[in-house]
């Protein structure tokens, strides 16, 4: 039952938190990936199979664009991901919403 309910909020937070590492540097998937497991410091986790239908999601959404890239060694190409100024807008936004959301929940410690 933890894991359900740790399953559902993971399913919400998951593309603000991709989104924003996107934000902050253009980035491939297995990076993505082992930024976002660093951040967490365990807490929470991903792994490709869980990113890329975020990230094609985000992509649909017009939130990021992705562009292929050959690597100076000529090892295999990689898809990169970039925020698009719709995509700042959608993080911004919910990361409004998230401030809100911790100040309201910080509220019930009161109690």
């Amino acid at each position: 039952m933890k894991e359900k309910r740790n399953d559902q909020f993971k399913k919400g937070i998951l593309p603000m938190l991709i989104l924003h590492i996107i934000s902050k540097d253009k980035n491939y998937g297995y990076n993505i990936v082992i930024k976002f497991n660093e951040l967490c410091g365990g807490m929470l986790t991903i792994k490709e199979g869980t990113l890329y239908p975020i990230l094609y999601r985000l992509e649909e959404d017009g939130a990021i664009i992705s562009e292929w890239h050959m690597p100076a060694d000529n090892s295999k190409p990689k898809k990169y991901y970039s925020i698009t100024s719709r995509g700042r807008q959608i993080l911004d936004e919910q990361w409004l919403v998230w401030k809100e959301l911790e100040k309201v929940v910080n509220n019930f410690e009161k109690i």
